[in-house]
C-alpha cells in the first residue's frame, strides 16, 4: 500500500514539474516510440485561421469606407443647428462652375472671390444678432523661403484673401483660425482640393451665425486664394494682416484625394489640449501619429498650408485631408461627382463639433499655459481616438519590455524544467529571434525581386486601377515567404524538442523579442508611431501569460483559439493602419516621377507592413500536418498573377472611366529656349515640346497613340544639356530636379509668347573688400522664375528677397543653386531685385542666371501646335500643358 502511495506521490511531482512540458496525448504530436515528429493540428485548421483573417480585413475595408447618412434642406427644421451636407454642396458646385482658378487669372481673382463673397454677405445679412460679424478682403504682397522639394524661395505680390470674423458682441482677443483655399492648379476644377473645404466652412460659418447663443471667443474663416502658388496667401496673412495677431490657434482643412473620410495627420506642434478635444468632440474620429510623422519625413512629396503657420505665426493647430481616391488629385477629375454627400456631413458634423469646443474653451484663452507636451494617438477602428502622453509612453514601453522579458523567461524555465538544458534552449532562443527578422528581410526581398523582374518586362502598376493585384503580387509572398523560411529552419528545433507546441512557442519568442528591440529604439529615439511596436510586444505577452494558467495540460485547439484571439486585436488596429496608408500612396506611386521605380518602391512598403502584421500568424505553419499544401497555394496564386499581368489585358495600369479614374499623368510645356553668352549675345534658339515623366511607362506607353513621341529624346539630369545649363535649360515650375530622373524634349515650332521675358542688368558694382553688388529688373508673365548660381570664387551672401542667408539648393557643376519662384496675381510691374556677391573671382564671370516664365491662364495658355498635340492623347491620360519659355545669361 505504502509503495503505491509513494508511486502516486511520484507521478503528481513529476506531473508539478512538467506542467508546462507538453504533456500530450500521442495523437497530440508528442515523439513516438519510433521517434517520428507529428504535428498537432489539421492543415483545415491553418485555412480556417487564414479565411477568419481575409474576412476581417474585407469587413473591416467595408467599415472605412462606410459614410453617415446626409442632411437635405428638407432636414434642417427638424435637425436645428446640424451641419447640412446639400448646401454645401450647392455651394461648391457654384465654386467649381467657374472652372480652374490658377492664382492671377480671372477665373480666381474675380470670379472666385465674388461668388464667395456673395455667399458670406448673404450668410451675415441673416445671422442672429447675437454675433457680431467683420468682413476683410485682403491683398498683400511678400516673400519667405520654403524648404519643400529642392528648396526655394518664394516671392509674392497681390495674392487675395477673403477673411471672416465672428465673435461675440462684448469683443474677445483670441481667436481660432479655420482655413481653406479656392485656388487651384491649372487645368483642374478642384473640387476636393480644396473647393470643397471651402463649401464646408461656409455651411459652417451659416450655422454658427444662426444659433442663438454666442461664442465665448472669436472665429476666423480665411479663404485664402494662392495656395497652390506654394503657399503664398496664408503667409500673407499670418505675417501681415491684423487680425493675425489674435490667432491662439488653427484647423487647416486641405485635400490629397476626394472624398472617403478627412483624416487628422498633423497635430501640434506641442499643445496636447488639441487633441483632447479632437478626442472629446468629433463624432467620427480618424488621426494617427503615424499619419503624422510619416507625413513630416517629407516620404510623401507634399505640403499645406500647416507649415506655414506653425513656422511663421508660431501658432499651432490641426491638419486635416482627404486621402481617398487620390487618382483625381490635381487632375480635370477633381468634380463635384467625385464627392459624395456623405463625405461633406462627415467632414462638416467633425468640424463644426470640433470648431465649437475648442472656441468655446479656456485652453484656447490660456494657450501658452497648455503647450508643454506632446501625444500620441490613433482612432481605434473608426470608433474612438486612444492618447497618452509621450511621458506616459515612455513609462507603458518600459513595461511593456519589462513585461516581454518576464514572459519569455517564464517560456524559457518552463521549457528547461526538462531534459533540454538553459544553455541549449537559448541558442535556440537567440537563432530564433535572428531568424525572426531574417523572414522579415526575405519575405520584402522576394516582393522586391518579382517587382523587379515585371519592372524589367514592362509589366508594372497593373495595381494602380486595380489595387486587388497587390494581394497577389506582394501580400501573399509577404505571408508565404517566411513561413517557408521558418518551417525550414525549424527541422533543427525538431532533432532537439518534443513537441512541436514548444517549437511554436520558441518562434513565437524570437518574434516578440525582434518587436521588443525596435519598442527599445523607438523608446530610446522618442519615436511617436512607436504604438505600433508597443502592440506586438504587449499583446504577445499576454497569450503566454493566459496560456500558462488557462491551458497548463492541454495545447490543442483551445490552446490556437487564444493565440489567434488575442492576436486578432494589434492584428486589426494595425490593418486598419495599413489600409489608411495604402488608400494613400497607391495614388502617389502613379505620379511620383520616372526616376522612382513605382514598382519596385510599392513593393517595398506594401511587403515591410504586412510582413510584419503577420508576425504571429506566420509561425503557425509549424502546427501544419501538411504545410507544403498552404505554400503551394500562395505560390500558385502568385504565379497565375503574374502570368495574366504578362499574357492578358488586365495588367493595364490606367483607367478613363469618369465615375472611377485612374488616369496617367503628363505635364508638357511648349518651351521655347534661348541662351545668351557673357556679352550678352543669342548663341542659342531652340523650342519643342518638353514632358515631364511623371510614372516609369511615361512616355512609352502612349508612343503607339501619338505619332510626336517618336521623335522624343530623353534628357537625364547626368546628361550634358544639365551639365551646360541650370536646371537642364528647361522651365522647371519648382524645383524638383532631383525628385525626377528624366524627362523628354520632342522639337517644335517657336510658341506664341505674348509677354517676353526680359533681364536687364541695371548696376554691378564694388561695395567693399571683396563685396560686388549687382542689381536686376525683370519683365515677364505673372508666373516666373529665378534660377541663378554664382560663379567659382564667389559666394551669394545676402539678397533683396527675404533677409538672412539665401537658401540654397542642389548643386550645379560643384556649384551652389538658387531657385525664386515669382507669383503675381495682379497688377504685374517690372521686378527689380539686387544681391551681393563675395568673392575673389573674375569679375567678369560672376554669375549665371536664367529665368523662366509661365502662361498657366488666359487664351496664352497653350499654342495651336499644343492644341494638335493634345488631341493624340487616349481617354486614359491626363494632360496638364502650358507655354513656358527658358532664358539665360552670364555675367
Amino acid at each position: 500500500m505504502r509503495n503505491k502511495e509513494k508511486e502516486n506521490d511520484q507521478m503528481v511531482r513529476q506531473r508539478v514539474r512538467n506542467h508546462n512540458r507538453d504533456f500530450l496525448p500521442q495523437h497530440h504530436g508528442t515523439r513516438t516510440r519510433n521517434n517520428k515528429y507529428l504535428l498537432p493540428t489539421p492543415t483545415s485548421h491553418l485555412v480556417i485561421v487564414l479565411a477568419l483573417l481575409l474576412v476581417l480585413c474585407l469587413l473591416i475595408t467595408y467599415l472605412e469606407k462606410q459614410l453617415p447618412t446626409p442632411l437635405m434642406e428638407e432636414d434642417a427644421a427638424t435637425h436645428p443647428g446640424r451641419f447640412i451636407s446639400e448646401r454645401a454642396m450647392k455651394d461648391l458646385v457654384n465654386l467649381t462652375s467657374i472652372g480652374p482658378r490658377p492664382t492671377g487669372s480671372y477665373e480666381n481673382e474675380v470670379l472666385a472671390v465674388r461668388c464667395l463673397a456673395t455667399r458670406i454677405n448673404k450668410i451675415i445679412k441673416d445671422a442672429k444678432s447675437s454675433h457680431k460679424i467683420w468682413l476683410d478682403l485682403q491683398k498683400t504682397s511678400g516673400a519667405f523661403p520654403l524648404s519643400f522639394l529642392d528648396g526655394m524661395t518664394n516671392v509674392y505680390r497681390n495674392v487675395q484673401n477673403i477673411i471672416v470674423k465672428v465673435g461675440p458682441n462684448s469683443g474677445s482677443h483670441h481667436s481660432l483660425l479655420m482655413n481653406c483655399h479656392f485656388d487651384t492648379v491649372q487645368d483642374s476644377p478642384g473640387a476636393s482640393d480644396d473647393g470643397a473645404s471651402c463649401a464646408v466652412m461656409l455651411e459652417i460659418f451659416r450655422v454658427i451665425t444662426q444659433r442663438d447663443e454666442p461664442l465665448n471667443n472669436n472665429l476666423i474663416l480665411l479663404f485664402n486664394g494662392g495656395e497652390e502658388n506654394l503657399m503664398e496667401a496664408s503667409h500673407g496673412f499670418i505675417t501681415k494682416h491684423k487680425w493675425a495677431k489674435e490667432v491662439r490657434a488653427f484647423i487647416n482643412l486641405e485635400a490629397c484625394g476626394a472624398g472617403g473620410r478627412e483624416v487628422l495627420f498633423q497635430a501640434g506642434p506641442n499643445n496636447p489640449w488639441l487633441m483632447q478635444k479632437y478626442s472629446e468632440s468629433v463624432p467620427y474620429p480618424y488621426a494617427s501619429s503615424l499619419a503624422q510623422e510619416i507625413f513630416q519625413s517629407g516620404i510623401i512629396p507634399g505640403d499645406t498650408d500647416f507649415r506655414i503657420f506653425r513656422d511663421f505665426g508660431n501658432i499651432p493647430g490641426l491638419d486635416f485631408a482627404w486621402s481617398t481616391n487620390g487618382y483625381v488629385y490635381h487632375t480635370k477629375y477633381d468634380n463635384v461627382e467625385q464627392i459624395p454627400l456623405g463625405t461633406l456631413q462627415r467632414t462638416g458634423d467633425n468640424i463644426l463639433a470640433l470648431t465649437l469646443n475648442m472656441i468655446n474653451s479656456q485652453e484656447i484663452v490660456e494657450a501658452e499655459l497648455h503647450s508643454e507636451g506632446n501625444l500620441i494617438f490613433f482612432d481605434f477602428l473608426g470608433a474612438f481616438i486612444v492618447r497618452w502622453s509621450q511621458l506616459l509612453n515612455r513609462f507603458m514601453n518600459i513595461i511593456a519590455v519589462a513585461f516581454s522579458v518576464y514572459t519569455v523567461k517564464q517560456n524559457m524555465i518552463a521549457a528547461t524544467d526538462h531534459d533540454v538544458k538553459k544553455n541549449v534552449y537559448w541558442r535556440h532562443l537567440c537563432m530564433t529571434a535572428v531568424s525572426a527578422i531574417c523572414s522579415w528581410l526575405l519575405g520584402i526581398l522576394a516582393c522586391i525581386t518579382i517587382a523587379v523582374i515585371l519592372t524589367s518586362i514592362g509589366c508594372t502598376m497593373s495595381w494602380y486601377a486595380r489595387p486587388v493585384w497587390i494581394f497577389f503580387l506582394y501580400i501573399s509572398p509577404a505571408l508565404a515567404v517566411p513561413m517557408a523560411f521558418i518551417l525550414g529552419l525549424s527541422h533543427i528545433q525538431r532533432k532537439v524538442f518534443s513537441s512541436p507546441w514548444t517549437v511554436f512557442q520558441l518562434y513565437c519568442d524570437g518574434y516578440q523579442i525582434a518587436w521588443t528591440s525596435i519598442l527599445t529604439f523607438c523608446t530610446l529615439l522618442s519615436v511617436r508611431s512607436g504604438f505600433v511596436a508597443w502592440m506586438w510586444t504587449f499583446f504577445p505577452c499576454i497569450v503566454s501569460l493566459l496560456q500558462r494558467i488557462t491551458y497548463r495540460r492541454w495545447r490543442d485547439w483551445k490552446w490556437l483559439v487564444l493565440h489567434v484571439g488575442v492576436i486578432l486585436l494589434p492584428f486589426c488596429q494595425c490593418f486598419y493602419l495599413i489600409l489608411g496608408a495604402m488608400g494613400l500612396y497607391i495614388p502617389i506611386m502613379g505620379r511620383a516621377g520616372s526616376g522612382n521605380y513605382s514598382e519596385i518602391v510599392l513593393a517595398g512598403i506594401t511587403s515591410a507592413m504586412f510582413v510584419l502584421l503577420f508576425s504571429f500568424i506566420t509561425p503557425l505553419i509549424l502546427l501544419v500536418r501538411r504545410p507544403t499544401r498552404i505554400l503551394g497555394l500562395f505560390g500558385g496564386l502568385s504565379l497565375v498573377a503574374i502570368i495574366l499581368l504578362i499574357l492578358t489585358p488586365l495588367g493595364f495600369p490606367y483607367s478613363g472611366d469618369p465615375a472611377s479614374p485612374a488616369p496617367q499623368r503628363f505635364m508638357i510645356a511648349h518651351t521655347k529656349q534661348v541662351f545668351h553668352d557673357s556679352s550678352g549675345r543669342e548663341y542659342h534658339h531652340e523650342s519643342g515640346y518638353w514632358l515631364v515623366d511623371m510614372d516609369v511607362n511615361s512616355p512609352q506607353s502612349v508612343k503607339s497613340i501619338v505619332p510626336h513621341i517618336e521623335q522624343a529624346k530623353m534628357v537625364h539630369t547626368s546628361s550634358e544639356e544639365c551639365r551646360r545649363q541650370l536646371y537642364c535649360g528647361f522651365p522647371y515650375l519648382l524645383p524638383v530636379i532631383t525628385f525626377l530622373g528624366k524627362t523628354h524634349w520632342i522639337p517644335a515650332p517657336d510658341p506664341p509668347v505674348p509677354i517676353p521675358v526680359t533681364l536687364k542688368l541695371v548696376s554691378k558694382e564694388n561695395i567693399g573688400k571683396n563685396l560686388l553688388n549687382m542689381t536686376f529688373t525683370i519683365t515677364g508673365p505673372d508666373h516666373m522664375g529665378i534660377m541663378m548660381a554664382p560663379a567659382n570664387g564667389f559666394q551669394l551672401q545676402s539678397w533683396s528677397f527675404v533677409e538672412g542667408e539665401p537658401l540654397v539648393g542642389p548643386k550645379w557643376n560643384e556649384r551652389d543653386t538658387y531657385f525664386i519662384y515669382y507669383g503675381c496675381a495682379s497688377d504685374p510691374v517690372p521686378w527689380t531685385f539686387w544681391i551681393i556677391l563675395k568673392g575673389e573671382g573674375r569679375i567678369n564671370e560672376t554669375l549665371d542666371i536664367a529665368v523662366t516664365s509661365h502662361f498657366l491662364h488666359g487664351l496664352h495658355k497653350t499654342s495651336p501646335g499644343l492644341d494638335q498635340l493634345l488631341q493624340y492623347f487616349p481617354s486614359w491620360t491626363t494632360v496638364s500643358a502650358w507655354v513656358a519659355t527658358y532664358s539665360s545669361w552670364k555675367f
